[in-house]
């Protein structure tokens, strides 16, 4: 498909590279929502960023290089740099087993979700450093590490957090003073995740709980006379199934 000549278009989505070439995003400069798919070998995330790079008014914005199938067995990443100043939504699925560094992504980005990246490190240092951070997502497969560590001082802004399937995460630690306008807190389908964090109960933001997914043994810690009870007893909506 040619698309060079739609330089008025504000709305792109399910744009894929099997049957388009990124080139023609460069004169879409008035592209505020776009979503892509990566197919083929024909385009990688570096092209791709260069292309993105010339969209100054674009907000939201998906890249799905989703791996259908095995998993690589190297960790050979491609460039990821995102120069688009008025990005405030992202989500990324993709094979991306190093994260990088808050530089590198936008300054005004209010919401992001990863899911299928795969990461070898926790990408709550990086994250947490993004102060305008509102939501946040980490879904199948975006983080397999065993330990992840929000710190003081952290997440100034966030709102929402969701956890979802993170099947390798056993340890999670919620430092005094990090997320403390934290409202929504979903957890869903960590099997390996050997308890909730203490420093929830530090977070007085928190409203609504969903605990999903988690086994029955999660349930009976979490009930009144449970060990874990301490840590959500100031939530007003608990929900665990």
């Amino acid at each position: 498909m040619e698309l060079g000549n739609l330089v008025k278009l504000e709305t792109l989505e399910n744009f894929s590279t099997e049957h388009g070439s990124v080139d023609d995003l460069r004169g879409m400069t008035r592209l505020k929502t776009l979503s892509i798919y990566i197919r083929g070998k024909k385009c990688n995330l570096e092209t791709l960023s260069s292309s993105l790079s010339k969209l100054p008014h674009l907000e939201n914005l998906t890249i799905d290089k989703r791996i259908w199938y095995a998993l690589p067995n190297d960790d050979k990443e491609e460039g990821f740099f995102l120069d688009c100043i008025h990005l405030k939504k992202l989500k990324l699925y993709i094979y991306m087993p190093k994260f990088p560094d808050e530089q590198q992504f936008p300054f005004h980005l209010t919401t992001i979700s990863l899911t299928e990246c795969c990461l070898k490190e926790d990408p709550m240092p990086v994250l947490e450093k993004l102060l305008h951070l509102k939501e946040v997502s980490l879904l199948y497969r975006s983080f397999r590490g065993r330990r992840m560590v929000c710190s003081r001082g952290g997440f100034p802004q966030l709102q929402m957090l969701r956890i979802r399937k993170l099947e390798e995460l056993e340890d999670w630690i919620v430092e005094e003073g990090s997320m403390p306008f934290l409202y929504t807190l979903e957890i869903d389908a960590c099997k390996k995740l050997k308890e909730i964090p203490e420093g929830l109960r530090f977070i007085t933001s928190l409203e609504d709980l969903s605990v999903t997914y988690m086994g029955e043994q999660w349930g009976k810690r979490l009930l009144e006379e449970g060990e874990d009870y301490h840590k959500i007893q100031h939530i007003p909506s608990v929900e665990f199934y």
